[in-house]
C-alpha cells in the first residue's frame, strides 16, 4: 500500500533490517510489475490468485510488506478504507473482469462501498512494534466494532538486544511489550512473528525469546527460519563469509522445543519461512515446507509431547 519503515530511506532502497529484501518481502503472486501495483490491482490479483488455487470464498486483507502502520493517523484510515471498499467493490466481479483489473488497474478511489461485503472477514495489519501506538490501535478496533476480526502482526524476531541490534531493527524488546499491551487493551488479536538462527544465537537464547513471548499469550505466532534474501544485507554478508547459519536439520527438534514452551491456546500460524526458490541464496538444499510440518509432527510422537507441554499454568 505504499508503506515504507521508520528505517529505511524514503525511496526503500536503502537501509531496513539486515534479513529483509528491498521489496518488504511482498507475496510472490503480486511480484514482476515494474512498478508497486495499485490496490485494485493487487486485490484483484489476490481473488484470482486464492479462488483458483483454494477455491477461496471468505477472506481477510492482509497488509503485509514494510510497516503497515507506519503513517499519518489520517492517511492510515484512508488506505484501509481503500482496501476495504475496492475488495467489496470486486469480490462479485466475474472473472474476466478481475482479469482486466489485475491487469490495467482502473481504480475508481472515490468510489465509496455501501458497506462491508461479507466475504470479507477481516484485516490483518503487519507492522514493528515501534510503528504503533494507542491511535493507531483505536483506529483498528473501530474496524473490529464494526463486525471485522482484526489482527496486528508485531515482528519481534528476538528479545535479546545484541541480536536486535545487529539484526538493525533500531528498536529493543521494551517497544514489542508496550506495543502488545496497548494491542491488548483494544481488543485486537496479537500475532509475533520470530526468526530462528540468528547469527550468534544459541538454542537457549532462541528459547528465552520463546519464553517471554509465551507468557504475554499471543493469539498467533509466525516462526520463521533465517534465509538469506536476495538483495538483503544478509545476502551482502553471506557473499563476504561473515554469517553461519542453522543447519535445515536441526529445525525439526527446535520447533518442537518451541511448542512445548507455548501457549496451547496459541495459533501456529507458520513454522517456517516461505519464498520461491530464485529470492534466495542456496546455501542449504532447500526442504520443503510440508516435508518440515510433517517432521515436527513425528518429534513430538517421538517425545510423546504436544504444544503447551512446558508452557507454565497460570
Amino acid at each position: 500500500a505504499g508503506f515504507s519503515c521508520p528505517h529505511r530511506s524514503p525511496d526503500r532502497t536503502r537501509g531496513g533490517c539486515r534479513f529483509c529484501a528491498s521489496d518488504g518481502n511482498l507475496a510472490a503472486y503480486q511480484k514482476g510489475a515494474p512498478s508497486l501495483p495499485s490496490l485494485e490491482q493487487q486485490i484483484a490479483r489476490a481473488l484470482l490468485f486464492t479462488r483458483l488455487r483454494y477455491k477461496a470464498s471468505a477472506f481477510f486483507l492482509y497488509f503485509q510488506a514494510f510497516s503497515c502502520t507506519f503513517a499519518p493517523l489520517d492517511r492510515l484510515k484512508t488506505i484501509y478504507d481503500e482496501a476495504i471498499a475496492t475488495f467489496s467493490r470486486l469480490i462479485d466481479a466475474p472473472e474476466q473482469e478481475l482479469r482486466d483489473r489485475a491487469r490495467l488497474g482502473r481504480s475508481n478511489s472515490s468510489h465509496v462501498s455501501p458497506g462491508i461485503a461479507p466475504q470479507l472477514k477481516g484485516l490483518v495489519i503487519s507492522t514493528r512494534p515501534d510503528c504503533f501506538n494507542r491511535d493507531t490501535a483505536e483506529l483498528l478496533a473501530s474496524y473490529q466494532r464494526k463486525g471485522m476480526e482484526i489482527w496486528i502482526e508485531f515482528g519481534l524476531q528476538t528479545i535479546h538486544e545484541t541480536s536486535l541490534w545487529f539484526i538493525r531493527r533500531e528498536h529493543g524488546v521494551n517497544a514489542f511489550i508496550h506495543a502488545m499491551k496497548l494491542a491488548q487493551d483494544a481488543g485486537l488479536r496479537r500475532a509475533v512473528h520470530l526468526i530462528l538462527g540468528i547469527p550468534g544465537e544459541s538454542r537457549t537464547m532462541m528459547l528465552e525469546t520463546i519464553a517471554l513471548t509465551a507468557s504475554l499469550n499471543p493469539e498467533g505466532i509466525k516462526l520463521h527460519d533465517l534465509k538469506i534474501v536476495q538483495g538483503s544485507a544478509f545476502a551482502r554478508m553471506c557473499g563476504a563469509g561473515e554469517l553461519a547459519l542453522l543447519h535445515p536439520s536441526r529445525l525439526p527438534g527446535l520447533l518442537a522445543d518451541c511448542l512445548e514452551r507455548l501457549p496451547p491456546q496459541t495459533e501456529i500460524m507458520r513454522i517456517t519461512s516461505d519464498f520461491r526458490p530464485d529470492e534466495l541464496l542456496a546455501l542449504y538444499p532447500a526442504i520443503d515446507k510440508h516435508q518440515i510440518a510433517r517432521q515436527v509432527q513425528q518429534e513430538l510422537e517421538e517425545r510423546r509431547s504436544w504444544q503447551g507441554k512446558h508452557f507454565p499454568c497460570q
